[in-house]
């Protein structure tokens, strides 16, 4: 007999899964087109028109092929240009900077965090539900394979729920405040950090990037065969959005990234198929034993990952009600810092090393 998510207990999966079931279509023509190098017909004009604003204020010149001609009519048929400036790497190791693993010691739990600012993290609820777990989870910075270069000392930084946190579950998110130095004392500072801007960042058939520390592992990214899938408007399911690229445990709590390097979503589950009796299929079409799950979890079949919009995180952080004086004003002056310069330069957000 096969394994179910009812089986497994995690509602966050079921729901998630329910959500993919009912997209299963439109999942699989984004995803076509993603695979030609084209924006999904999916795609929503109003959606097109504010991605272009958005981009044509400061457009990279490899990103010329990309831009939608919205008097033409032809949205949906936009090439993606692959050719990348070389600096597009060189941006990408900024980046990864202020991605860390979350552990909670003692417990084998690992998940994945980025810092947004001002000592601030920002993972899922579900990796840091309450600041009870404070004292039990160590946030490491620079854990990563380094076969060439300098290697760098990974760097332990604690949790401050008491300067600042912020949990809500129904977005799947904690942003909480770290400590400012390491436990070696380095700056946490020094890693940098990345805002969160409202939409216009992406569209649907466009590439993405998943920083992660998969099952605690060090730093790894997720870059072929990664893609934008699809994203509701003005639907109950409105905070969402799905996209490809593989993901372990461990993930949760993951920066998605677009070509430019800016947050697109925060991930917070893997989807597997299932059939009609919500049962767990594998890569070949067949049910999963609760032993065979447990023991070759790489062989489940997963139809596409779920994150929380990016905008939408911004938008439950800045209508946050928070008691605390000194935490609004922590979250207002946030808010300011994503809107400044400096979090619309990558740049001038990561301090030389």
């Amino acid at each position: 007999m096969g394994i179910s998510l009812e089986h497994l207990g995690d509602s966050l999966m079921e729901a998630a899964a329910k959500r993919v079931r009912d997209r299963l279509p439109a999942l699989a023509k984004s995803k076509s087109f993603a695979r030609r190098g084209l924006v999904s017909p999916t795609e929503t004009t109003a959606r097109i028109t504010r991605y272009v604003e958005a981009t044509s204020r400061a457009i990279l010149p490899e990103r010329a092929a990309a831009r939608a001609d919205i008097t033409t009519g032809q949205e949906a048929l936009i090439g993606t240009n692959d050719l990348l400036s070389i600096e597009f790497l060189e941006a990408g190791l900024l980046a990864a900077r202020a991605v860390g693993r979350i552990e909670i010691m003692g417990t084998g739990l690992f998940g994945t965090g980025f810092l947004v600012g001002d000592r601030l993290l920002l993972t899922n609820h579900h990796v840091l539900p309450a600041p009870t777990l404070a004292g039990a989870t160590v946030v490491t910075f620079g854990h990563e394979e380094q076969k060439f270069g300098t290697p760098s000392v990974p760097a332990d930084f604690s949790l401050e729920p008491a300067r600042f946190w912020l949990t809500d579950p129904v977005h799947d998110f904690t942003l909480v405040s770290l400590s400012a130095q390491s436990d070696l004392g380095v700056p946490l500072d020094s890693f940098g950090w990345h805002p969160l801007h409202e939409e216009g960042k992406i569209l649907e058939g466009h590439p993405v990037a998943i920083v992660q520390h998969p099952q605690g592992r060090p730093k790894t990214i997720a870059l072929h065969n990664s893609y934008f899938l699809i994203v509701d408007n003005a639907s109950p399911d409105d905070q969402f959005c799905w996209y490809s690229g593989d993901t372990e445990r461990g993930s949760s709590g993951s920066p998605v990234f677009n070509r430019d390097w800016q947050v697109v979503a925060l991930h917070h589950k893997a989807v597997p198929r299932t059939n009609s009796r919500n049962e767990i299929l594998d890569k070949f079409g067949k049910t999963m034993s609760e032993a065979r799950y447990k023991a070759n979890p790489d062989l489940v079949d997963y139809v596409a990952n779920e994150g929380v919009r990016a905008s939408r995180l911004r938008r439950a952080i800045v209508s946050a009600a928070l008691a605390d004086p000194a935490q609004a004003a922590l979250r207002d002056g946030l808010i300011a810092l994503w809107d400044s310069p400096k979090g619309r330069s990558l740049r001038a957000r990561f301090p030389a090393p």
